[in-house]
């Protein structure tokens, strides 16, 4: 039974990283603000030629395609005064496999949630007046591993970020769909290594910053919840 509370506990510690980290995801890619941000920050509209204004439409657009069923995404801006459909075939199928992505990690967040709820419940049903005690116990072990992780995905982002940024992308679209130029596709033009780069900054520091939050949060729990 001990070992059974002991998986239970593993468990819920890393349901807890998951749902952090996950749910951080979700917020920062349906954050018209933060790609407004992002896009200024990584001078997007000199980069692509579009108005600050037209890559809020088009930020607007494409997070609407990654919470719908529609496709194919068709995204288009003005560009010199003229309507240019931005993605070609190539760039919208890719799009469409992010889009998947998304879900699955939508999924996890969900899944991770109901992980969480079940084992605090069972902690309760069964343990009463020890679920306390276990369950801070669960969610500090959770706020380790989660600081932990973004620590170690942080170092080595800030060693060599495009090698990463590849390897995540090798592991994500193993069908090999994600290679553009610069030149040519305006995918890259909108959405550059820069863009790449600090969101998964923003998501990094949201996340620590959680841990920390649960982590002291356990400690004063202690007084209040015996």
């Amino acid at each position: 039974m001990r070992a059974t509370w002991a998986f239970i506990g593993c468990a819920a510690a890393v349901a807890l990283v998951l749902l952090l980290v996950t749910s951080n995801v979700r917020a920062t890619s349906n954050s018209l603000w933060l790609y407004e941000q992002l896009f200024e920050r990584n001078e997007v509209p000199r980069r692509s030629g579009i108005t600050i204004l037209e890559l809020r439409g088009v930020g607007a657009t494409i997070q609407d395609y990654f919470n719908s069923d529609i496709e194919p995404l068709v995204v288009t801006a003005s560009i010199n005064g003229a309507p240019v459909s931005l993605f070609g075939d190539d760039e919208a199928a890719h799009m469409a496999d992010v889009k998947r992505l998304f879900a699955k990690t939508y999924r996890v967040q969900a899944f991770s949630a109901l992980i969480l709820a079940i084992a605090i419940s069972a902690a309760l049903y069964v343990h009463r007046g020890q679920a306390a005690t276990m369950v801070r116990s669960w969610f500090s072990r959770g706020a380790i591993i989660a600081a932990g992780a973004i620590a170690i995905i942080g170092i080595a982002s800030v060693m060599a970020f495009e090698q990463v940024f590849l390897l995540f992308h090798y592991i994500g679209f193993p069908q090999g769909n994600f290679t553009f130029s610069t030149q040519t596709d305006y995918l890259v033009r909108i959405f550059p290594y820069g863009f790449w780069a600090d969101i998964t900054v923003v998501i990094g520091a949201m996340t620590l910053a959680e841990a920390a939050v649960i982590w002291v949060a356990v400690r004063v729990a202690r007084y209040f919840w015996k």
